[in-house]
């Protein structure tokens, strides 16, 4: 487990790939054990990462590609080959490869981000050494302290071989509507008693009740799947066409084209989900590594017709499903090691003293232990308490509702459901996220103290079966159903496998298969596979014994470990966090500029030019030939050489075309701002967005010490980045 930390090269690759230094840091290391290695597979969680990644990793040097299910059977096969062959020395990619796929010998496997499962990470790093004599190699590159945490109590439990449980889906209906029509062709008839009792030999539905099959029944029988008369089940056409149509319970997922408009070319395809809930025009997606803008969408065909997109900012990869859930085990996990990380700093008195006393039982670089521990010291030194299994604590901060809850991803969206629907009825709620340590709910209005106590009562204090029904009201009335129903359906045989629904249509299916078994089954299937309703009980029932502890906390501002779920779900002013957060932003925001390099050339004499980073630089620099301080601060791509030609025709009255007058005009400006504010100004123009005239609105004000500038620095660039979409393109950099 490696967490590498940015130096002076990672702050200029951040700039170059419009990225953190810190993932910067990551792609680096990423580059170099991929040099260090002749094959590698570079797994992350979804096709949006395995795309961005990718995006990135291309962007620093050759021999790496993408490898998902989103891509052509031919692209896929093309990048195994290359792989084989030596001509790529990585692929980045999800679980397409996690399997016995024959793609040659592989030295490495990293895991971008945690794995999130045990199973998971044993079967990805098992494809490295995957020869008799072989030793299977991994590495997990987290991206912070709580990712890293995460991985690490993953590796452990790996090495314990607590695999997670494999749910075996008891009683489908959709498995048994196509039994019963199978039954009936192989046997030419069969009584319903004698049809009961050869399914309920079968394990799945040991539990299967008569009405439940007598439902199913009637339902297929009304379909025309089977005829039932006097207690026999009969086979007929229809049913003998729907039996061999669907012999996969597998979902028959429909493929839909990425169409380059400019070649006409198929670039790649996207699955039903990205089609029926996130496909717009304008939108911006990450495909093949480069990025694409939706022009137009062709309902009746199913293609996406796109062009190349220069605007990486704005750019989604946004066909991913959900990921792999975080299960409560691990959830619960990652809080008791939280607690024990806490109990050592309260110990030893630091969170380095800590690091070092964890290291010895924990297989992490120094760097990652450090991330862990040092999250969890913010969180004590800001005064907040330590979520974990054993304490749920509900934290106030504006117009958000942030429960800290370590049960796993699935309990916490079943919680979420539950609280939606409590707090509709109270108008208490515009939105709410979850992942697997919380739940983000935003009000409409600030959160009061009594507000958070009524919360506490409302959600937390209510019994199983409360839960339960509370459930049942937000399922049927804001679950998503249609797109689930419509697997359903198709393996029901009530509409055809692969058809192309519009979103009209499949909201349309809710109210068609209400009450019948399609409706049940998808309702089942949602509970089994998104949410956990047992568990729930069980915490609610923790809540009310004593046995877990409930903590409000309202400080004015959000917790360190808040600060994660804020940043993900919910627009927050200036960075969001705590004193002592935005005071490391500040650091870091300075830090950051200390490490540009910038290039200044001087207007007096057009005959000097320096390029430094910014921390070298004197506080009033001049030119070594002339001595004038009159010093221009080029752009980002602009190249002293480049603009010292021009500078010198300038100065001689030699031609010069509309953009080279621009360039000397916006040169000219920056000179003037280090003519009189020295490094400062130099500074200000190292930010991000901010141009000569807002460098000198900031210069001009004269702030009363260096922390106010940075912030008026920050401010400046976080209104550029949200205005920015607005702008024309020529008032960039103003």
């Amino acid at each position: 487990l490696i967490s590498p930390t940015p130096n002076d090269l990672d702050f200029d690759l951040s700039d170059e790939l419009g990225t953190t230094p810190e993932a910067a840091s990551r792609l680096r290391r990423i580059g170099m054990l991929v040099e260090e290695h002749a094959s590698t597979l570079i797994f992350a969680q979804g096709r949006g990462q395995v795309e961005l990644l990718g995006n990135r990793l291309f962007r620093i040097g050759p021999g790496i590609d993408v490898h998902h299910g989103s891509l052509s059977r031919e692209e896929r096969h093309r990048v195994e080959d290359q792989l084989k062959e030596g001509i790529l020395r990585g692929i980045v990619c999800t679980s397409t490869l996690q399997l016995g796929i024959d793609i040659g010998t592989i030295d490495l496997c990293i895991q971008y981000l945690s794995p999130r499962r045990a199973s998971t990470l044993i079967q990805r790093v098992g494809r490295s050494g995957h020869r008799l004599e072989g030793r299977s190699v991994g590495v997990i590159i987290p991206a912070y302290g709580e990712d890293a945490l995460e991985s690490a109590v993953i590796m452990r439990r790996a090495e314990r071989g607590e695999v997670e449980r494999l749910d075996i889906p008891m009683k489908p209906l959709d498995v048994l509507a196509h039994q019963l029509t199978g039954l009936a062709l192989e046997m030419k008839g069969i009584g319903r008693d004698e049809a009961y009792r050869l399914i309920t030999g079968a394990h799945p539905y040991k539990g299967l009740d008569g009405w439940e099959l007598d439902m199913v029944v009637g339902f297929i029988s009304s379909m025309g799947l089977i005829a039932y008369e006097g207690g026999i089940i009969k086979p007929t056409g229809k049913g003998r066409r729907y039996y061999y149509m669907n012999l996969s319970m597998i979902r028959d997922e429909r493929r839909y084209p990425f169409v380059n408009l400019i070649t006409d070319r198929v670039i790649g395809t996207v699955g039903d989900e990205f089609w029926t809930l996130r496909a717009r025009v304008g939108l911006n997606v990450i495909l093949r590594g480069r990025v694409w803008k939706i022009i137009h969408i062709d309902d009746e065909r199913g293609i996406l017709f796109v062009l190349p997109s220069e605007d990486p900012l704005g750019a989604l990869p946004g066909w991913d499903g959900e990921l792999i859930p975080v299960p409560k085990e691990v959830a619960l996990e990652v809080g008791e090691m939280r607690e024990k990380i806490a109990s050592e700093i309260l110990r030893l008195g630091s969170a380095e003293r800590a690091a070092d006393s964890l290291s010895s039982s924990m297989k992490v670089e120094a760097e990652a232990l450090r991330a862990m521990v040092e999250e969890v010291e913010m969180q004590l030194s800001d005064g907040f308490p330590i979520p974990s299994g054993r304490r749920m604590i509900l934290e106030g901060w504006e117009r958000y509702l942030i429960i800290h809850s370590s049960f796993g991803e699935r309990v916490n969206r079943t919680l979420g459901c539950i609280f939606d629907a409590i707090l509709s009825e109270h108008d208490m709620i515009n939105g709410w996220w979850n992942d697997a340590y919380r739940i983000l709910i935003e009000a409409p209005r600030r959160i009061s103290g009594k507000d958070l106590e009524n919360m506490e009562a409302w959600l937390l204090h209510i019994s199983g079966e409360e839960a339960e029904r509370r459930l049942l009201e937000f399922m049927e009335a804001r679950f998503p159903f249609g797109y689930m129903m419509r697997f359903v359906a198709e393996r029901f045989g009530a509409i055809p496998r692969g058809r192309t629904l519009t979103p009209r249509e499949i909201e349309r299916l809710h109210r068609r298969f209400k009450d019948t078994p399609i409706y049940i089954e998808a309702l089942r299937e949602a509970y089994r596979e998104k949410l956990d309703l047992d568990e729930v009980k069980r915490v609610l029932s923790s809540i009310s014994s004593g046995e877990v502890e409930v903590v409000r906390v309202m400080k004015g501002r959000p917790s360190p470990l808040a600060k994660h779920m804020l940043e993900r779900y919910a627009e927050v002013p200036e960075l969001l966090a705590s004193r002592s957060s935005v005071d490391d932003q500040l650091d870091y925001m300075k830090r950051s500029i200390d490490s540009r390099r910038v290039n200044l050339v001087c207007m007096g004499c057009g005959g000097w030019s320096l390029s430094s980073r910014v921390r070298e630089l004197e506080e009033a620099p001049a030119c070594k030939v002339c001595g004038s301080r009159l010093l221009a601060v080029l752009k980002r791509g602009q190249t002293p050489e480049a603009f010292l030609s021009m500078v010198k025709r300038w100065m001689e009255g030699g031609p010069l075309d509309r953009g080279e007058m621009e360039a000397i005009s916006y040169g000219r400006r920056t000179a003037d701002l280090v003519l009189s504010y020295g490094k400062r100004a130099i500074i200000a123009l190292a930010v991000h967005g901010v141009g000569p005239s807002t460098a000198f609105g900031i210069l001009s004000r004269m702030q009363r010490n260096e922390r106010e500038f940075y912030r008026e620095l920050l401010r400046a660039k976080i209104k550029y980045i949200r205005t920015r979409p607005y702008w024309d393109e020529g008032r960039f950099n103003r």
